[in-house]
């Protein structure tokens, strides 16, 4: 017996070795590398995927001189590392 509920398949099934990308829960920017220490911290302990990229940044008032800033995205799993191989 099957049963109709209105409801239509739109998601496609994920074929055997082939991983989804985790979804972007937020992306913050930060220059203390202790704020972005802490959100590390956090998305470690939840279980959480992370990405953290740096930027040499050189402010307009001081164009000789650079500081950090750092971008990090939160995401909702542990993104799957595919490795390369020769």
């Amino acid at each position: 017996m099957t049963v109709d509920t209105g409801i239509e398949e739109i998601a496609e099934p994920i074929e055997a070795g082939e991983a989804s990308e985790p979804s972007v829960l937020y992306t913050a920017y930060f220059s203390s590398v202790d704020e972005l220490i802490e959100h590390i911290h956090a998305a470690d302990t939840l279980n959480l995927g992370f990405r953290v990229e740096s930027y040499a940044v050189a402010p307009s008032d001081a164009p000789g001189s650079t500081h950090g800033e750092y971008e990090f995205t939160l995401f909702n799993d542990v993104p799957v590392r595919v490795e390369e191989r020769d």
